[in-house]
């Protein structure tokens, strides 16, 4: 009888009918199911002929989906009218449960030759992914999303490459020294191609830059898409490698396009690049030695003050031209911060993304990343607390306060002495640490950066944004017990 009922509640009704009666509307569905082959559905990729996709025995039109795919229209058209699997083998991100969720509500059918083999001997494209430090805090591993751990970050004002944050979008590519070749175009016209020998010919020069990813502490907004990030999703490195104004001295243009060899492409604005001042450079080295494969390996492009994907690593191509990069990471969802009322991913449709700009520079942020307990002889301290800040703009150390009774009371913290050089660190964060006596836990810390009035937002809700981009809140960390 359970068997029975359990099969009455699937069909959505309740009675006693026979059990073949059940059997009978079981088998009328499935005959309603349509049926369609490999050839038929690979003809279906395009607008006009609508534009689907197939993922084990079932078929999905996402035509109405595409524009509010978080890749961009160009990633999910590499698959359009074809299987997910080899496209998912490469894009790792997209497979989490709302992903799935989303596709369901686009079925239309099932395959009618369908072939369970057909990808069973597919190649694993990260499986010469380099050896990453287990004290990173890993997101995934496919592709690798990592933050740097954040117990170490107050012990090195210039983060060690092996703790480095690991942000990637596609598996690693493996660039031989002597094959590597970045071309230069304006617009379609091939202009110039520099070998790695060349670049390290020309003259160079040293940069810190701080660079944060548009998602650090997503984690800490309610529903939002992309990498649920702590504050890890930053760190600080010297940068060498040649001026990128020195490339541009002959040259105008609105925007600097930039592509890695992993497919990621960005573009800023030309006034950035070539301002000497600003200090965008084609690198090569990153703290004294030759660029990790993770980080750019043979070259990358670092652009001061900007968010992390401008920075982009594996640098291929440069572009000059009148016009943004067409991309999902600088004309699509990725990187824009959209009103707070797109609630979902399908509401993407309802608003124009050309008219919203995609993040450059990031506001001020801080955060606490450590307490530690001292001896209660010093000054009456029990506590030291640590934590980092960062201001887009150089040579701007934002002012730190801190709270350890919930924000009624509050004392400015006092700024790590590796910092006091302006000019070294003036695209870097700096570090920061206050000493406080606290005799009753559990207790709520908080830490408020501000600079010629600008102030960390005190309520998260007021910054919220679909893809959780730009959280700096003010920052809270609860101390649970002396």
């Amino acid at each position: 009888m359970n068997f029975i009922r359990n099969y009455s509640v699937k069909l959505g009704v309740i009675s006693s009918l026979p059990i073949g009666y059940y059997f009978y509307q079981e088998n009328l569905q499935n005959s309603r199911i349509k049926k369609y082959s490999y050839q038929e559905i690979s003809q279906h990729n395009s607008s006009k002929k609508g534009i689907w996709v197939t993922h084990k025995n079932k078929v999905y039109d996402i035509t109405n989906f595409i524009e509010s795919h978080p890749g961009g229209i160009d990633k999910i058209m590499l698959a359009a009218g074809n299987p997910l699997e080899p496209y998912w083998n490469y894009y790792k991100q997209p497979q989490k449960k709302e992903v799935y969720d989303i596709l369901d509500s686009m079925e239309i059918g099932v395959i009618e030759d369908y072939n369970p083999d057909k990808f069973k001997n597919l190649k694993d494209e990260y499986i010469q992914e380099p050896i990453r430090s287990p004290e990173l805090k890993f997101h995934s591993a496919k592709p690798c999303n990592a933050e740097t751990p954040i117990d170490e970050i107050h012990k090195n004002p210039i983060t060690p490459n092996d703790l480095w944050y690991i942000r990637n979008h596609n598996p690693v590519p493996i660039i031989k020294p002597e094959d590597y070749e970045l071309d230069f175009f304006i617009n379609t016209k091939f202009i110039n191609k520099f070998t790695l020998e060349d670049l390290k010919k020309m003259k160079s020069k040293k940069v810190i830059t701080t660079i944060q990813c548009g998602g650090n502490r997503r984690g800490e907004f309610d529903k939002t898409s992309g990498t649920q990030w702590g504050i890890g999703a930053i760190s600080t490195a010297e940068w060498e490698g040649i001026p990128l104004c020195n490339l541009l001295e002959n040259y105008n243009a609105k925007y600097i396009h930039f592509e890695g060899y992993d497919g990621v492409k960005s573009s800023i604005p030309f006034k950035k690049g070539r301002n000497c001042f600003g200090d965008v450079l084609v690198a090569y080295k990153m703290n004294g030695v030759e660029l990790p494969r993770d980080h750019g390996y043979p070259v990358r492009i670092i652009v001061p003050g900007y968010v992390g994907i401008k920075n982009i690593k594996w640098l291929k191509k440069i572009t000059l031209s009148n016009e943004e990069v067409d991309g999902p990471w600088q004309r699509g969802m990725a990187y824009k911060i959209l009103p707070g009322s797109i609630r979902c991913l399908e509401d993407v449709s309802k608003i124009d993304l050309d008219k919203i700009d995609t993040i450059e520079e990031l506001p001020i942020q801080s955060c606490i990343t450590h307490i530690e307990e001292i001896q209660e002889n010093i000054n009456n301290k029990n506590f030291r607390i640590h934590g980092y800040t960062y201001s887009s703009k150089p040579m701007i150390f934002p002012r730190v306060d801190v709270s350890i009774d919930g924000g009624k009371t509050w004392k400015i913290a006092g700024v790590n002495p590796h910092f006091e050089d302006l000019l070294k660190f003036k695209w870097g964060w700096a570090l920061w640490s206050v000493d406080v006596k606290i005799d009753d836990t559990p207790c709520d810390i908080i830490c408020m950066a501000s600079d010629k009035g600008t102030v960390q937002p005190s309520d998260i809700k007021d910054i919220w944004n679909i893809r959780g981009l730009a959280n700096n809140s003010v920052h809270k960390k609860l101390l649970e017990k002396v």
